[in-house]
């Protein structure tokens, strides 16, 4: 399919694991409206690793896997024409954290933790983080 505007979902969901499916289906989804994309299933397990992976250190550090109700991850998809990508925004309400003092895991040794930020770095083209009192706004963006 050629896209001629842009294609944005937006999901509001609970921060809690058993809701990242829901993302990555709509990832998927998206990445099926596009046609002459190079290898579609790594691509899409590619974005999909990488949202989930912000996704997961929302609920995990952001709201300290808080599971009250009121956490939320905000989620806006976003499919462009021209250039051709697709944004990934997330909004969450939870502590803000500093990603300039995460230190790159050591690749030498097998470790549990530590490389959620260097997936999202290596598998998408852009990743921004910015903290503001109440928001905390990830912005991951794939060129296709």
């Amino acid at each position: 399919m050629s896209l001629q505007h842009p294609e944005v979902i937006r999901l509001d969901l609970p921060a809690r694991y058993a809701y990242l499916h829901i993302l990555s289906d709509c990832i998927a989804d998206m990445l099926r409206q596009i046609d002459g994309v190079e290898d579609h299933e790594m691509l899409t397990y590619n974005m999909q690793l990488a949202a989930h992976e912000a996704c997961t250190n929302i609920v995990g550090h952001a709201y300290d896997g808080a599971t009250d109700g009121n956490e939320r991850i905000v989620i806006s998809l976003s499919l462009f024409p021209q250039p051709r990508r697709l944004e990934i925004e997330l909004h969450d309400t939870g502590k803000p954290f500093n990603p300039e003092v995460v230190p790159s895991p050591s690749l030498e040794q097998a470790q549990v933790h530590g490389y959620g930020l260097f997936l999202m770095r290596n598998l998408m083209d852009t990743v921004t983080y910015k903290a503001q009192v109440g928001d905390n706004y990830w912005c991951l963006v794939k060129n296709l």
